[in-house]
């Protein structure tokens, strides 16, 4: 940290003193958006090689009807991630299942009820703001100070929090002091984000700067949104939750994403560090230019992660069309609607189908035989299936997943391959 109270004029904020009796001496009290910032050609072209692999993304997934449906995976792979920045270990299939049986996975001691029923919020809150928006209207003008105390009030509902009470849907009363996780000989407070009246006045500044057309491109408005909000830090609890879910707000307000499949917990988590000194360079020393890098190359490669996936998934559907082109009608719904809901029981299947229960347990059948479905649970009883390669193609690990030119068609006319 920078020594006492001096910054260098290069910082975009200052630190004020605090009383004596307070756990650090100095908290930080943030500029209002935006700074002067020299828009290099490093900037200029990692937002364009972003908005490249933004815009192949959505190509994908335009392409597809329902694709909210088709690639409603992808948010409990979001949610996943989301969770694990905060250092729970829930997967995909955790919060499916845990859906499906209204509590923890059957036979599970870990991870935690409380961590799963956190990324179950995570997936509420961003529903209810994409609704909300998809109502109100895709403009920043409806990003506000209430929206975002409402999807705080969500996320925190009976989630997983260090804070007695986080106050859930309300700006904190008091102090918020930013631990040291990675050198914790040092001063255990790492930063200590603005007072809480200056943090309200903050917030107001910031809904009013999110509510203009901003001075930057779209993507480096983003950047700069997010890196005053988690310094502002305007909650007890769940500020980075908060701030990543209002990056997708974002991002689906800017029309980049006709469908908003992408995420960014997935590349904060992988870097937690890095990301965490950035904030922290950037308050200190107006390092601007390497946090929106970091931003953009993390847009770019989830976006590039998300098409991957996309493409695998889609080709994954078109074979089980294909196989399942002259089976019974009930088989053929069934292995598409299993891109929705990898986890199902009989009951859910026939309910997806729209169908008979004696239909549902039939396709069921099928798809066990044929390997596309496999027990998930051993009781007879309200069993669960679950629809391992589609699951697969979800969870992956990053490194395991081809390259984006893998998946495209080197024909003359650039067609994708689907």
């Amino acid at each position: 940290m920078s020594d006492e109270f001096t910054l260098p004029d290069s910082a975009p904020g200052r630190y004020i003193p605090l009383r004596e009796d307070a756990p650090h001496h100095r908290a930080y009290y943030p500029d209002n958006l935006p700074p002067s910032i020299e828009l290099t050609d490093e900037i200029v072209d990692e937002l364009t090689r972003a908005m490249h692999s933004l815009g192949r993304l959505d190509g994908v997934t335009s392409e597809v009807e329902n694709a909210t449906t088709v690639f409603s995976s992808f948010l409990y792979k979001e949610a996943e991630q989301s969770s694990q920045v905060e250092g729970t270990a829930v997967t995909v299939s955790d919060i499916i299942e845990s859906e499906l049986t209204d509590g923890a996975p059957a036979g599970s001691t870990d991870p935690s009820e409380k961590d799963i029923q956190e990324a179950r919020n995570y997936i509420r809150a961003v529903k209810e703001g994409l609704g909300y928006l998809q109502t109100a209207g895709r403009s920043r003008s409806n990003i506000t100070t209430e929206l975002v105390k409402s999807l705080h009030e969500t996320l925190m509902e009976t989630g997983r929090t260090d804070e007695d009470d986080p106050l859930q849907g309300e700006f904190r009363p008091d102090l918020a002091y930013i631990k040291e996780d990675t050198e914790p000989w040092k001063d255990p407070v790492r930063f200590v984000p603005p007072k809480p009246d200056m943090a309200r006045a903050r917030m107001a500044d910031l809904e009013s700067y999110i509510q203009s057309d901003g001075q930057y491109p779209d993507l480096i408005d983003i950047a700069l949104t997010h890196y005053q909000f988690e310094t502002i830090h305007p909650f007890r609890d769940g500020n980075g939750r908060v701030g990543r879910l209002l990056v997708v707000l974002l991002l689906y307000c800017a029309d980049i994403l006709v469908n908003p499949i992408l995420y960014l917990s997935s590349y904060i988590n992988q870097r937690r560090d890095t990301y965490a000194d950035l904030l922290l360079h950037v308050s200190e020393r107006g390092a601007w230019k390497e946090w929106i890098q970091f931003f953009l190359t993390g847009l770019r490669k989830q976006a590039d992660e998300g098409f991957v996936r996309a493409k695998l998934l889609l080709r994954k559907r078109r074979e089980y069309r294909e196989t399942y082109d002259e089976a019974a009608t009930s088989t053929a719904r069934l292995a598409q609607a299993l891109f929705s809901k990898p986890y199902i029981s009989i009951r859910e299947a026939a309910d997806l189908i729209d169908m008979s229960y004696e239909s549902g347990r039939k396709a069921v059948d099928v798809l066990v035989d044929d390997g596309v479905l496999v027990p998930h649970t051993e009781r007879k009883w309200g069993r669960l299936y679950r629809a391992d390669e589609i699951l697969d193609i979800v969870e992956r690990s990053e490194t395991a997943l081809p390259e984006p030119a893998d998946l495209i068609d080197n024909d003359v006319t650039g067609r994708l391959s689907i």
